[in-house]
């Protein structure tokens, strides 16, 4: 191959790649093609026991979901939670726990003292 036919390969080839990723956007923003199939699957058990990662094990938070609430070293301190697959949230006093999450952890966002991830441990 010589020089004149590579660079119309690699012209052509760069035309058609950009045409291909035009043509993507447009059926995902028109809907033909549906941007959730591209997204991972929700979880849909989140029963078990939820541990703090990288902090020293004897300072790590940790907290089990039961169908019948949200358990501390035991004891229940919640009968009520909201899971949608994606986000669990849970009330403790005047304090909302909310956890986003993200590829097999859950990742704290409030209290926003610090975010920090939580790792299942036992599965319930």
């Amino acid at each position: 191959m010589n020089s004149t036919n590579l660079k119309r390969f690699q012209s052509t080839f760069l035309v058609l790649i950009i045409v291909m990723t035009l043509i993507s956007a447009i059926m995902m923003a028109t809907g033909m093609v549906k941007v959730d199939w591209f997204a991972p699957k929700p979880l849909a058990n989140i029963y078990g026991i939820w541990t703090e990662q990288e902090v020293a094990h004897y300072a790590a938070d940790s907290f089990e979901l039961r169908a019948s609430g949200v358990f501390v070293n035991g004891r229940q301190i919640s009968t009520h939670y909201q899971w949608d697959g994606n986000t669990l949230s849970y009330r403790l006093g005047d304090d909302v726990y909310l956890y986003n999450y993200l590829s097999n952890r859950l990742v704290r966002q409030q209290p926003a003292h610090y975010i920090s991830t939580f790792a299942r441990t036992r599965k319930g």
